[in-house]
């Protein structure tokens, strides 16, 4: 599949203990892809919802993105936070959607979609 993922995606997630929503910015080149996503945990059993970045490494292979996050950085929590480091497997369906399965270190696994944000353009 010929495809150009560069840009902005939005990003929701339904895993176990919660869901996450936010934005999930691409760099596309070749097979390679790197990025940083940025979204806002809400987790039903807390009272309050941290907002997270990690930065992403990955690839394609054939129809499918792979990403790996390789840092964190908590924008934002009202309490102490431990956090463990996400992965994605996702389906490219069409040139504005993917979808696919998350799983992170502790082996909590969700569901994800991205969607492309086509109000925004990289200059």
């Amino acid at each position: 599949m010929n495809i150009d993922l560069n840009g902005k995606w939005d990003y929701t997630e339904n895993y176990g203990y919660g869901m996450a929503k936010g934005v999930l910015y691409i760099v596309h080149n070749g097979d390679s892809i790197e990025g940083r996503i940025i979204f806002t945990d809400t987790i039903f059993s807390e009272r309050y919802s941290p907002t997270i970045q990690e930065f992403l490494k990955g690839r394609l292979e054939g129809d499918r993105l792979i990403l790996n996050a390789v840092e964190y950085e908590i924008i934002h929590s009202e309490e102490e936070l431990s956090y463990e480091l996400d992965s994605w497997d996702g389906n490219i369906i069409s040139q504005n959607l993917i979808t696919g399965e998350s799983l992170d270190e502790q082996g909590i696994e969700g569901s994800f979609e991205f969607k492309r944000n086509t109000t925004f353009t990289i200059q």
